[in-house]
């Protein structure tokens, strides 16, 4: 099945389902209708030959694929962006999208990490307590883009995964791809029956012995009695456990054990790993790494743990105040102090759980500060998720890239990886430089830029261009990183189409000139003044009527 989706602005995430004869254009004789921009009544006209679909211009209406004119029909592929006026699109065909994620799944699988030549001296690792200081430890090893891009992998398993095992299942999976472990499983702990059982356990097929894998009880005890990780060279050799039979027994040479630790500081379980031949060996990078994946499965063992304990009702219920609460979490909690500017925003759910976000990151110096904003497809819980898991990626990325072009390129890769193939998302990243005293952006089919001048007492309207993120994995011809500049007092408004799409007891939508001029009317205020009208004028305008969309905005302000 083919299909055209709007990729940027007014309109974004609409799917047309291509028939026989299609006709693009304004008129509502079309049967894919483009009533916005600079579209002709009937503009193009999208038709098949056999199995192949071919694209042409209606008189001289100008159509443009992968940014070239084209002047006769012209036979369309995968993945091909149609720009037709200043309105983008994307033309994709289903199966082919399958068969795409499904060898990108097969190449995940093949990669594994070679095994390091050294052996390294045996270690203890507390438990990390937070995220910033299991990321912090990791930015100290060798290899800490590869390890941080291991807990994305594993935060992108925990909120897309809700049974338990499968869950622990997939978590040794990924620590299987990345260290030189021969064997694994995943105890956790029962405090009433004062027990572990094994959830979740792996082995090499290049390992002789039996499927059911242990780990070693003395190595376990030791790290249950002082909730620290555990790292042993070589355990047969360890006088620590000499006394140990189940590792003689087992043959271990080397072995990583580390507690799961919840809120608390109570022992969720334990994760073990080892190796039974005298070629693998285990470094202290390993354990930190280890340790950093254990500390963010507690959080998801402890929520599905309670989740088992409700009855269907209730669980359901627990997951999405669950998924809202962590949400919130991952929202900015303070705003940021920055030379030059002053920031604020806001997101209001249209449900429990919303797809939109916002974001300040500055960086350690306070010479920068990233700005972001987005926009998924779709509302609710799966909206949520992928919100989450793009706000996951997007900090490290913000951390190890200067280039916003570059950070969205990268982010974009990410979530083509790891979301379904119908879920996208809109987003602007901005960058504001202290000592430049400019902005810098580049737009992913995100909504305009809006932007209020003082002197004038007018509000300018940047198209922000681009492609959403998570579609086609080679979009980076498609990211531009502009510059802009403003006087003192200016105020960029940034918003998702909750804002400019909203509706009335009347069925009539807000839409960008009457958002505009009530930036006018407000722009003045100070910055949080601003924002908060502008979301006063809207539910004034929605009256009785229900939220349809989530809403987000974000001002910032030049001092």
């Amino acid at each position: 099945m083919s299909q055209l989706i709007i990729m940027d602005g007014t309109g974004v995430g609409t799917t047309f389902e291509l028939g026989k004869m299609n006709i693009l254009g304004k008129s509502e004789e079309c049967n894919v209708r483009l009533s916005f921009g600079n579209i002709e009544e009937q503009h193009a006209k999208i038709y098949p030959k056999g199995d192949t679909y071919f694209i042409a211009g209606i008189g001289t209406s100008e159509v443009q694929v992968n940014g070239h004119i084209i002047h006769q029909e012209r036979k369309l592929i995968h993945g091909d962006m149609i720009t037709l006026g200043n309105t983008m699109l994307l033309y994709g065909e289903e199966n082919i999208q399958q068969q795409e994620a499904k060898e990108e799944l097969q190449g995940l699988e093949k990669l594994e990490e070679e095994p390091e030549k050294q052996l390294s001296i045996k270690s203890r690792q507390k438990f990390y307590k937070t995220t910033e200081i299991a990321i912090q430890s990791l930015s100290q090893t060798k290899e800490a883009p590869r390890h941080i891009e291991v807990l994305l992998k594993v935060s992108n398993a925990i909120i897309s995964k809700l049974e338990l095992k499968e869950l622990l299942s997939q978590i040794l999976d990924i620590i299987f791809e990345h260290l030189p472990a021969d064997r694994g499983t995943v105890f956790l702990r029962d405090p009433k029956a004062n027990r572990l059982w094994p959830m979740a356990s792996k082995r090499r097929k290049e390992i002789k012995g039996s499927d059911k894998v242990m780990g070693s009880r003395t190595i376990i005890k030791e790290v249950l009695e002082t909730k620290e990780g555990i790292l042993t060279k070589d355990a047969m050799e360890d006088q620590r456990f000499q006394m140990g039979a189940s590792i003689a027994a087992q043959q271990i040479h080397a072995a990583i054990c580390v507690p799961v630790v919840g809120k608390n500081e109570e022992v969720l379980g334990i994760i073990h790993l080892d190796c039974t031949r005298t070629e693998k060996i285990f470094g202290d990078d390993h354990l930190r790494l280890v340790t950093a994946i254990a500390m963010q499965s507690a959080l998801a063992i402890e929520n599905a743990l309670l989740v088992q304990e409700l009855g269907e009702k209730k669980r359901i219920e627990q997951e999405i105040n669950i998924a809202s609460n962590i949400q919130k979490e991952l929202l900015p909690k303070f705003l940021p102090t920055v030379p030059g500017i002053e920031v604020y925003g806001f997101m209001r759910p249209a449900k429990e759980v919303g797809g939109d976000y916002y974001d300040f990151i500055p960086t350690g110096d306070n010479s920068e500060l990233y700005i972001c904003i987005g926009d998924v497809s779709g509302k609710g819980v799966p909206a949520g998720l992928v919100m989450v898991m793009a706000r996951c990626f997007l900090r490290p990325l913000v951390l190890s890239n200067k280039n916003t072009k570059k950070i969205l390129d990268e982010l974009n890769k990410l979530l083509v990886a790891d979301t379904r193939k119908d879920m996208f998302m809109s987003m602007l990243i901005m960058k504001w430089d202290v000592f430049e005293k400019k902005f810098y952006w580049t737009g992913a089919g995100h909504e305009h830029i809006l932007i209020y001048r003082a002197k004038t007492k007018t509000c300018e309207c940047i198209r922000t261009g681009g492609i959403v993120l998570g579609m086609i994995k080679k979009a980076e011809k498609f990211f531009k990183e502009e510059s802009l500049y403003l006087d003192s007092k200016d105020m960029i408004v940034l918003y998702t189409d909750g804002v400019t799409e909203c509706f009335n007891a009347q069925g009539q939508m807000l839409e960008l000139e009457a958002v505009k001029k009530l930036v006018e009317k407000y722009g003045h205020l100070p910055v949080k003044d601003v924002c908060n009208s502008l979301l006063a004028e809207l539910q004034r305008f929605m009256g009785k009527a229900s939220q349809y969309d989530d809403i987000t905005i974000v001002g910032i302000k030049k001092t």
